[in-house]
């Protein structure tokens, strides 16, 4: 008896281990197909993934069914060079392998348009599974697709927006999405500002306008809001652009229908060698003003528009009226050209007009010349030295006429006494005043630089040259 149900129990392990191998077995020869459930909105693309697992996979053929009043075929593609599909109506004809051996998967994309809303499958039938060596394999597991489409959604009317903030300046009111109108205020400096407009709905869209260029005073920021379904809402904010510290309140005319303001106060650094602050009025205003000499106009700091650029300009009171300084160069380090009538006139010349760089001007030319082929203008340099310069049309130079500064008194010797008389000589002993010294300076200047050192250098190197050859003649005759 104990012997009988020994051998039953080995027989029933038994069976159980030859299960479990044929079970094994079968699986390592078996396939499955998968697919993915995908949710689309009606009108729009979806992609269905297919996949096809196994142990040792050569190729496939499957023929996947639709409903065409949900889906419309749109392609297939599929994941080896040997992927091949055909497609009718409601159902499409799948066929891949692989070239050489065997793999685990094998995969293919299929593309729907969404027709209509509601929930549709896609079902596998007439599956065909072969291994690498070309053997049928049975599947063990064949999946199905459901595709949900849902209906567009409506858009959004949303178009708030969630913050709101300026660079450089506080919103009043504090921001609130619900309120459209603020102001801020910001310092003369600041000329734009940042603005970050976060909306509220991702659909919607933010334009700003109007926070460049910002002018002194009010200007208005816009940030328009438009919503997903096209709705618009607009926030505004009044920025107030402080104002120039150094304005006056007070317009001079500088050309016609062209005013500029003053400043109010000119800085050591603009000041130009040679000129001297002072105070003006204008419009009972008292404002800064710099001068080179008391008779002649002063000069107030402009602080320019889009007409003027700024910068130091003669102003004539009486008439409110500016005009701008000017250079005998292009650069404002080059010679400050000042009024001729402020200059004492040299002997044989005369105020007239006269074309200096292209512009005509005033200036003293030689009398009794036709056509003056010089002129002296009245000029400052950069050491702040007043003085005249002589101006050449043809090379456009400019030359120191005397080194002598213009407008100082002239220097008087005072008669010497009998008893200051030198002995020797009986003469008064006279100092040479400054102005004589820089004059012989000035001649013997003349003489090496003019045509004076050249013309004598000319004669003594020509008798030098006839002193020689006599010499050589006469030394040729003695042989």
């Amino acid at each position: 008896m104990k012997n009988r149900i020994n051998r039953k129990i080995t027989l029933v392990v038994l069976i159980a281990l030859l299960s479990v191998f044929f079970a094994i077995d079968a699986d390592a020869a078996s396939a499955s197909i998968w697919f993915t459930d995908p949710t689309v909105t009606v009108g729009s693309n979806v992609s269905i993934v297919v996949d096809v697992k196994g142990e040792s996979i050569g190729g496939y053929e499957a023929n996947i069914s639709y409903d065409s009043s949900y889906l419309q075929f749109v392609s297939a593609k599929g994941s080896s060079g040997n992927f091949s599909h055909v497609s009718n109506p409601g159902v499409i004809r799948l066929v891949d392998y692989v070239s050489s051996g065997s793999t685990s998967k094998m995969s293919c994309t299929l593309t729907f348009k969404a027709l209509k809303t509601g929930t549709t499958k896609l079902k596998p039938s007439g599956c065909v599974f072969t291994s690498g060596g070309g053997d049928d394999i049975a599947p063990y597991a064949v999946g199905d697709s459901t595709v949900k489409i849902i209906p567009v959604p409506e858009a959004s009317s949303d178009a708030t927006l969630k913050e709101l903030t300026i660079s450089n300046c506080a919103l009043s009111p504090a921001f609130s999405p619900s309120v459209n109108s603020y102001t801020a205020n910001v310092d003369f400096a600041i000329t734009s500002v940042t603005v970050s407009a976060i909306k509220n709905h991702k659909g919607a869209s933010v334009y700003v306008s109007g926070a460049e260029s910002l002018a002194v005073g009010e200007n208005t920021v816009t940030i328009t809001v438009t919503a997903e379904n096209g709705a618009k809402n607009t926030y505004t904010v009044k920025v107030v652009r402080g104002k120039n510290p150094l304005s006056s309140d007070v317009f001079l005319t500088v050309g016609e229908g062209i005013n500029a303001e003053v400043s109010n106060v000119i800085g050591a650094d603009k000041v130009p060698a040679g000129f001297e602050l002072t105070q003006i009025t204008l419009n009972n205003v008292t404002v800064s003003a710099i001068k080179y000499d008391e008779r002649a106009y002063p000069a107030v700091y402009l602080l320019g528009n889009a007409n003027v650029s700024e910068g130091l300009y003669y102003v004539d009171v009486a008439n409110m009226t500016a005009k701008p300084f000017e250079y005998a160069g292009q650069a404002t380090n080059s010679l400050l050209i000042l009024d001729i009538n402020m200059a004492e006139s040299p002997i044989d010349y005369e105020i007239g007009k006269y074309i200096v760089n292209g512009v005509e001007r005033d200036a003293f030319v030689p009398m009794r010349s036709e056509v003056p082929n010089h002129c002296l203008i009245y000029a400052i340099g950069t050491s702040g030295q007043k003085q005249l310069y002589m101006y050449d049309p043809i090379e456009k130079t400019f030359q120191r006429y005397s080194f002598a500064e213009m407008g100082e008194p002239e220097t008087t010797v005072p008669e010497e006494t009998e008893e200051e008389r030198t002995p020797e000589t009986d003469a008064p002993v006279v100092e040479e005043t400054e102005a004589e010294k820089d004059n012989k300076g000035d001649m013997i200047d003349s003489f090496f630089d003019g045509s004076i050192f050249k013309w004598v250098f000319l004669g003594v190197g020509g008798i030098v040259v006839l002193l020689i050859i006599t010499v050589i003649i006469i030394k040729i005759k003695e042989r």
